[in-house]
């Protein structure tokens, strides 16, 4: 089958801010780290997963398209976040946390611009002069960031704020998994690493491994080797999580192998599907204390693990109907919401299907206005009460803001950004209410996390099922139900819901219901990633061609 290449998509989505309770430093731990010196930390950085299958039909990536972290609100906004961890160090050590810059992927995950590049480099690399010298720099960066004139974002930045602040400075970083590896990396960072769970829960404890490791470097108790290699193999988006998985085996190699004599880090890049880049593959990493051997004897044994079970690494997909119809078994099974009077301490033991909408996932770049999963949701009998949240139309929720909560109103809901991930829906609707979006994600990977998705509106459409709708102007996946609750949706009182999400709903989600599942349809995330034309590819790769082959030697 031919692949196809994306063009004209026109919007992309937003990411996670997250919250991690894991850490785990052991030099902390056995108190090893000398405190003989109030360290001076910057954190500055570009933290953008570049999606480049966007970039034609949107535009590139400017710098009014990021959010901005500046002074003081690095501090303020970030603490006990994913990408709080290097702050949150620094306050609990008491180290001086330096009024920073940081550009943050917010809407729009196409190809960033030269100019957004050279303004935002500009930028952090002023304000690092301006507060010289300094002990630590942690780099706020994803690791599948990519800018039109170079497909190393993250090492490109690293080069130049070596260059800056010289050999004496600590350079350090722990980035997302779904991401890359390079020698300009390795040779212009002091320790870094990735984080090894998706949904990404553990990414704050591995920012503040990164922050321990460079201040031990700086007292002279450690000395991080690190050896990595490149892997043929591109990996769908998989779940860590999910025990037995390929990506659940290879999460435990690594920390099997971590736990090992010398070895400091064991960490995997799993490289991210939707871009064009001769940086797709898989890239294992093993850093020792002071031991380049052993780093390279470890990276090899993980390397050719990863390639002697490829083929665990594809992905089952399902049709649609297939998945609706897994859900009307679940129904049948579980039986159907039913409201009953409230008691004191009274708990809903109801529990709802929540399906994912993968290849429409906000978090990867797609535009989040699919209607694939919506409309089944909507033709399927027997669904009993359903709920989906959400669907990115700025159009709608504008004319359902204009016409006032209790009217009905016509829609053509949806369908405005790829036309891959389905049709508008033309319809009329309900609206029940109408919210300022201004919200704070209260759980999973984006814990604590300020969205601005406003204005919101909850639709309800009469169907095969009554369907609550929500729709938002801004764009976000759902990572929880922030969405639903401002326009009274409870979820346990639901028997499905719909959310736009690949992975990270499931870290909410699975408090509540073990019932998840993912639609697999058609889309710009989409878990086939056999679809996506790859033209900057200098080798083989697997499961593109299936013929790959890798060997130490390459």
């Amino acid at each position: 089958m031919k692949r196809r290449k994306f063009v004209f998509l026109s919007t992309a989505a937003s990411a996670a801010i997250a919250s991690a309770p894991l850490v785990s430093f052991t030099l902390k731990e056995e108190n090893k780290l000398k405190k003989n010196k109030k360290l001076r930390v910057s954190y500055v950085g570009f933290f953008h997963e570049t999606n480049t299958y966007l970039t034609e039909g949107m535009g590139e990536t400017t710098l009014d398209r990021m959010r901005t972290f500046r002074g003081d609100q690095i501090k303020n906004m970030m603490k006990g976040t994913a990408i709080g961890g290097a702050v949150d160090v620094c306050e609990e050590e008491g180290w001086d946390l330096l009024p920073g810059i940081m550009y943050y992927i917010d809407w729009c995950f196409s190809t960033v611009s030269d100019q957004a590049w050279k303004d935002a480099k500009k930028e952090i690399m002023d304000t690092l002069k301006s507060q010289m010298p300094m002990d630590i720099v942690y780099l706020g960066v994803h690791g599948a960031g990519m800018v039109n004139s170079t497909n190393d974002l993250e090492g490109d930045l690293a080069e130049s704020v070596r260059k800056l602040v010289g050999k004496n400075t600590m350079i350090v970083w722990s980035g997302d998994l779904h991401g890359k590896i390079t020698d300009k990396m390795k040779d212009n960072m002091n320790f870094f690493s990735a984080c090894k769970e998706y949904p990404h829960m553990d990414m704050n404890a591995c920012a503040r491994d990164a922050m321990y490791r460079g201040a031990a470097i700086l007292a002279g108790e450690s000395r991080p080797t690190p050896a990595y290699r490149k892997v043929p193999l591109m990996m769908g988006m998989s779940n860590t999580e999910e025990e037995g998985t390929f990506a659940n085996r290879l999460k435990e190699k690594c920390i099997e192998i971590e736990k090992r004599p010398g070895v400091l880090n064991c960490s995997v890049m799993h490289g991210f599907p939707y871009q064009d880049s001769n940086f797709c593959g898989v890239y294992p990493m093993v850093t020792t204390e002071k031991n380049r051997k052993l780093a390279e004897e470890l990276v090899d044994e993980l390397a050719q693990w990863i390639w002697d079970h490829r083929k665990e690494s594809i992905l089952p997909l399902e049709t649609l109907d297939k998945t609706m119809s897994t859900v009307l078994a679940m129904l049948e099974k579980d039986g159907y919401y039913v409201r009953k009077l409230p008691t004191k301490g009274d708990i809903i033991d109801h529990t709802p299907i929540v399906i994912g909408d993968a290849a429409d996932n906000p978090g990867g770049g797609a535009g989040g206005g699919g209607t694939h999963l919506l409309k089944a949701l909507m033709e399927t009998k027997g669904l009993g009460k359903v709920a989906f949240m959400s669907i990115h139309d700025p159009e709608t929720a504008k004319a359902a803001v204009a016409a006032g909560v209790g009217a009905t109103i016509d829609v053509s809901l949806g369908g405005k950004f790829e036309t891959l991930a389905g049709e508008p829906i033309k319809t009329k609707a309900y609206v029940k209410s109408i919210s300022d979006g201004n919200e704070t994600v209260r759980g999973g990977t984006a814990f604590n996390g300020p969205f601005q998705l406003g204005p919101t509106v909850r639709l309800v459409i009469e169907a095969e099922n009554t369907v609550d709708v929500i729709v938002i102007s801004g764009l976000c996946q759902t990572y929880d139900d922030t969405q639903g609750r401002p326009h009274g949706i409870i979820i346990q009182e639901y028997d499905v819901i719909g959310v736009k999400s690949g992975m990270h709903f499931r870290a909410f989600y699975e408090n509540f219901t073990d019932k998840l599942l993912l639609a697999d349809v058609p889309g710009t995330t989409s878990r086939d990633i056999t679809l996506f034309e790859h033209t900057q590819l200098k080798y083989p790769i697997y499961p593109l061609d299936e013929n790959a082959t890798f060997s130490m030697g390459n």
